[in-house]
């Protein structure tokens, strides 16, 4: 039964790694390196931005509901969801006995201060999954006579997204670590330079092609 549940864990294990550090598709690393990149980016020229190329404007708020869900799916109710993280934690709690890190046995309180971090995003946790159940995937009839008011009723602070997400990958990259004491080299930085790149290109062309639009 040991070897069967360790077998288990590292599969279920690999499947969040996928979810997290994947490129194809894109996981929530690249997916917020690329979200974050973009705020930068705004913080830094302001409505300028959206006179080097106006898609970026739209393109923000496509990333970011794009991260939303991504964030959403992993942190699903574990009865709704088999592999929510939420439910993976439980497993782990449940098995701790069973399962083996290089180390030796996970600690009960290092589970459960990973559960707990997760659950102090609890309010964001509940925002984003309102968005999405009200707004995103399903169209609520208030939202669809109102859906300015899905902001309202379910407010979120970027700052807070992006603290919540780096709970979600910070849990999985220490299991990976304690596993085998190794882990996957991280994509983000090549896609935050890559937004870089990108936005400083546009404004060279919008100034070589549109000659003062940017003064």
């Amino acid at each position: 039964m040991k070897a069967q549940i360790q077998a288990n864990y590292e599969e279920r294990l690999a499947r969040y790694v996928t979810l997290i550090q994947g490129t194809e598709p894109p996981g929530l690393v690249p997916k917020l390196a690329v979200y974050r990149e973009l705020l930068r980016q705004h913080h830094m020229h302001g409505d300028r931005l959206w006179k080097i190329e106006p898609v970026l404007h739209p393109l923000i708020f496509a990333v970011e509901t794009d991260l939303y869900l991504a964030t959403a799916r992993l942190l699903e109710e574990p009865r709704r969801a088999e592999g929510s993280l939420f439910a993976f934690l439980d497993f782990c709690m449940k098995n701790q006995a069973n399962i083996t890190w290089k180390s030796g046995q996970p600690p009960v309180e290092v589970l459960e201060k990973q559960f707990n971090k997760l659950e102090s995003r609890r309010n964001t946790i509940n925002a984003i999954m309102g968005r999405r159940d009200k707004f995103f995937a399903h169209l609520d009839k208030r939202y669809f006579k109102e859906p300015a008011r899905i902001y309202v009723d379910y407010p979120l602070e970027a700052d807070d997204v992006i603290a919540l997400v780096n709970a979600v990958i910070g849990v999985i990259a220490e299991h990976q670590w304690k596993l085998k004491e190794s882990a996957a080299i991280s994509v983000a930085e090549f896609y935050t330079i890559g937004v870089d790149n990108m936005v400083r290109n546009l404004a060279a062309g919008r100034r070589q092609n549109f000659p003062g639009q940017l003064d």
